[in-house]
């Protein structure tokens, strides 16, 4: 049986996406398990055929699959497959979402929550449910938060491997939220109540000022109009604020969620490092994405940001941010520093780009026209100091190839020439005798090594 369950694992990796493959395969391996009496493979069996077809859409297979693994189960004692019968359950409630049946679906992942106990599969049903309320709007945010998308994430602090999985479901919900009060609090109806209520204000002063001129009998009209504009004013103000309070808290959530599932985990790698660069640079000017990001940094292995090191290195002293706290800038270099020092090669060539950002050659056609921004070179220039003391003659080996490479650029060409060798010039034919041994050819690919280890000699380097 040992052996059959292997190759029954090597067929399922085969076959699984071609359901009309597997579905004989499905079938067979049932009856086999049947004729040998192997209870145990054969549940486990039933709840893969369930899980599978009803990924397949196949329904009706799934649900007959289901039928007869509970069927097992309740000839069996429950005390001994309690973790199987629940499985089924939830198998049977996703069954239930996949065909639509959404109330029922959520109705019977309540029933296991109430009558489960064991926490290692509750943690799952916490997050299904809270997932399938928030899809469906049938609950309002906080208590799809509070109640269910917490608890999975609490229960699941025992078991790292799922950790990963729960932060990022509830980072994503909660982002979801914020972008929706971000978009209400900018939609044209809420600049209108903005503006009602500046029109308020503006009546409430005048009326304030009338009612100290005013008559014995003016006094008490004044007054309860008075009253009742303070009133209306109190109850705006206090929606305003309890609006943008929660959209403050649904970013927080949300940066914690994602920072927490690139901690424990590599599953949603991509995604989480897009949508957090993506946070941080649009809400730069906030202090609590800036919070958000000196910690990300310290916490989070920084080969994970390398995809976007491009996009992270050009915002280094822009002076798109001078509006925003100086704080981002030291955050980004923080961060630039931290990928510099672990991943040299992915990153250093970026910050000589921006150093050497105002070379532009004598006569290049239209030269005044190229803008330089003078606070990236300079930011780019500090970085490079720094990073000096942990990669120093790879640093200085780097800016020869890289001004090797612009006095290349910098040469004077005709249309004549074209096709034609050109003589270099005897500086540039002299490169053999520069020292290039850490600087590895401009074309090839560097692996990005999660561990930071880069020894000379594994990649193509100048000889």
């Amino acid at each position: 049986l040992e052996l059959l369950s292997k190759e029954w694992n090597f067929i399922l990796c085969q076959t699984e996406r071609n359901l009309d493959l597997f579905e004989p395969f499905l079938a067979f391996r049932r009856g086999l398990l049947k004729i040998l009496g192997s209870e145990e493979h054969l549940i486990e069996h039933l709840f893969q055929s369930a899980s599978a077809l009803r990924k397949g859409l196949r329904f009706s297979l799934a649900a007959a699959s289901l039928y007869e693994l509970k069927e097992l189960c309740c000839h069996r004692d429950q005390q001994t497959v309690p973790s199987t019968y629940f499985l089924s359950k939830l198998e049977e409630a996703k069954l239930l979402r996949a065909q639509g049946q959404h109330d029922m679906a959520i109705g019977l992942g309540k029933y296991i929550l109430k009558n489960h106990t064991d926490e290692r599969n509750k943690s799952d049903v916490y997050r299904l449910v809270g997932k399938w309320l928030a899809e469906t709007r049938s609950s309002n945010s906080r208590t799809i938060i509070e109640d269910y998308l917490n608890h999975s994430v609490a229960l699941d602090k025992k078991y790292m491997s799922r950790q990963c999985r729960t932060h990022f479901h509830l980072a994503h919900y909660t982002y979801n939220l914020f972008k929706s009060y971000e978009e209400r609090l900018s939609s044209n109806e809420w600049q209108a109540a903005l503006r009602l209520r500046k029109y308020k204000t503006k009546e409430l002063d005048t009326l304030l000022k009338r009612l100290k001129n005013s008559s014995k009998a003016e006094k008490s009209d004044y007054g309860a109009k008075i009253q009742e504009l303070q009133k209306q004013l109190a109850l705006d103000r206090e929606e305003a604020q309890k609006i943008q309070d929660d959209r403050d808290e649904f970013l927080s959530l949300a940066l914690e969620g994602y920072q927490r599932s690139l901690v424990v985990g590599g599953k949603y790698d991509l995604q989480v490092v897009f949508r957090l660069v993506s946070l941080w640079f649009n809400l730069f000017s906030r202090k609590q994405v800036v919070d958000s990001m000196i910690k990300t940094t310290k916490e989070v292995q920084s080969y994970k940001f390398i995809p976007l090191v491009y996009q992270i290195a050009s915002r280094l002293g822009s002076s798109k941010d001078a509006q925003g706290s100086t704080n981002f800038q030291n955050a980004l270099a923080s961060l630039l520093k931290k990928m510099a020092i672990d991943h040299p090669y992915h990153t250093i060539c970026q910050l000589l780009a921006l150093a050497n950002g105002d070379r532009v050659k004598d006569k290049q056609r239209s030269r005044s026209s190229f803008v330089v921004d003078m606070d990236k070179k300079l930011a780019a220039e500090n970085l490079l100091k720094e990073l000096s003391s942990f990669h120093g003659a790879l640093i200085r080996q780097m800016k020869q190839m890289v001004e090797i490479y612009i006095r290349l650029a910098e040469l004077e060409t005709r249309k004549e020439d074209t096709n034609k060798k050109i003589s270099l010039p005897r500086e540039f034919r002299s490169i053999c005798q520069l020292e290039l041994a850490k600087v590895p050819v401009v074309t090839a690919t560097i692996p990005v090594d999660p561990n930071c280890r880069y020894e000379e000699g594994t990649f193509p380097h100048f000889s």
